[in-house]
Formats: structure tokens, sequence, C-alpha cells
């Protein structure tokens, strides 16, 4: 019951897909689906971002150059500036991390 609540009033801070997303296709190329699936299992089903917002998102970073696509197979590979992007969200992530830490420490006093 408290997984179902989860997955439909989960909100995520802007810009954590393209991080995921991102970070996962600093370690392997990946397809859309395959990057849906991952996000999914890594999540224990937590998070499961549909096509409409994975799909748009590759476009998306494919256009300002930070992955291209092998067209013979579908899968997505990150650029260098793909992953100097990376970096720069990963940094804005520990940030955000850090607030939402720290939020949490609070509420239980």
């Amino acid at each position: 019951m408290y997984s179902i609540y989860v997955k439909r009033t989960l909100h995520l801070p802007k810009g954590l897909l393209e991080f995921y997303i991102l970070s996962l296709l600093s370690t392997y190329p990946a397809r859309g689906i395959e990057l849906i699936d991952t996000i999914r299992k890594n999540t224990n089903g937590m998070w499961s971002p549909s096509p409409g917002s994975i799909y748009p998102l590759l476009k998306k970073l494919k256009k300002d150059g930070l992955i291209y696509g092998v067209s013979s197979d579908g899968r997505f590979i990150i650029t260098q500036k793909g992953k100097e992007k990376l970096e720069e969200l990963k940094a804005e992530t520990v940030i955000i991390y850090r607030i939402i830490k720290s939020i949490i420490k609070d509420a239980k006093a």
C-alpha cells in the first residue's frame, strides 16, 4: 500500500532524471527502454519513469550535444560535453541531498 502511494505522489527534484540518465550513460551505452528498466530496478520499483519522460529528455540531451545515438542499435552514448554536464549536475544533486537530509533531521527533532 505504501509503495503505491509513494509511486503516485513522489515529486523528485527537477533535473534528477537528467542526472540519472547521464550517470547511467557514463557507465554503458543504452536504449531508452533499458534506462527505464534500470531506474525501476535500481529503485526497487519506486521510480519508474514513463517513456513520455525518457524519450523527450533523450532527444533534448542529443540536441544539446550531451549524448549521441548509435543508429544501428538505438543505443545512446554520453559525449565529453555530457560528462562535463554530469559533473555539474552531480554537484547540484549533492547540495539538494544535503538540504533534504537536513530537513529530515530537523523534522525528527
